[in-house]
Parts: C-alpha cells; structure tokens; sequence
C-alpha cells in the first residue's frame, strides 16, 4: 500500500488545500484548451478509496466538468491544443485514441507531475444526436489522500 499524507489539522476533505488542489488542476487544464465556452459549475467531490485499510479512511477528489456552447470544430481545436500543452507541462499522456464505444470518442489519459492528479479528457461529437450540443468532458481525480479519524468529508 502506497503511503497517505497524514492530514490531521484539516476537518474535512474540502479544506482549501485539499480541494483547491483539485479546482486548480481543472482550471489548469481549461487554460490550456484555450477554450472560452460555457464550463458547468459543480466544484470537487470526496469519494472513498476502495484498496486502502482502515476502510473509509482513504478519499480522493474528483471534479467532473466540461466545455459546451462552441461549435464542434473549437471543441476539436481545444482538444488538439490540450495534447500539446500538457506534454510540455509536463504532464504523461498515458492513453490517447478512440474509446470502444460504438462512437469511438477521442479520448486522452494524462497523469500530472508528481502523480498527485490524473485527467480523462473526452471529446464529445454529439452533432447528429437529438441534443447537438458537442462537449469537451473532462474528469480530474486526485490520488488517495488519508481522512483525519472523526473527520466528515462533507462540507
């Protein structure tokens, strides 16, 4: 088991170091689409860690969000730009290709310096769907971090 950071101070998972590390990773990576659409609104959530021991000690931040209101082509452009912008941040593209769904989504893995986040960007082509609104999806998900004993990860 990969050590945790002991956190002891904190009184709950969305203190500010926490999750402004996971808000600012996310607004990192919009800065680096180049992107100016609309962005949906909710922030970081704790999720629990399934491999670590004592159970329900273990979160991690996740911050689903995505880039809609462009047109597809922006979209397309944003996602290319990301490519690029990330390697020279120094982030690891871990994967990057179609997914196996029957869309075959444009999909990218990326894990940041330092392994304290990980991003999943997809790029969604919905203009033949009854909604046509295309969208820039992309998941931010920090490692594991170790929950103060008594502690509540709610806000």
């Amino acid at each position: 088991m990969r050590g945790l950071p002991d956190l002891r101070g904190i009184t709950h998972l969305c203190h500010p170091p926490v999750l402004g590390a996971a808000q600012q990773t996310s607004s990192r990576i919009l800065d680096m689409t180049g992107l100016k659409g609309t962005v949906t609104k909710p922030g970081p959530l704790p999720l629990p860690c399934d491999d670590y021991e004592p159970e329900g000690r273990g979160v991690q931040m996740r911050h689903n969000w995505s880039v809609y209101d462009l047109p597809f082509e922006e979209l397309e452009k944003g996602y290319a730009h990301l490519r690029t912008a990330l390697t020279e941040d120094g982030w690891r593209i871990v994967s990057d290709g179609p997914d196996s769904s029957k869309a075959k989504t444009p999909t990218m893995v990326a894990d940041a310096p330092g392994g304290d986040h990980s991003a999943e960007i997809r790029l969604m082509d919905n203009r033949k769907d009854e909604d046509p609104t295309s969208v820039l999806a992309v998941t931010v998900v920090s490692r594991c971090f170790q929950e103060t004993p008594g502690a509540s990860p709610a806000p």
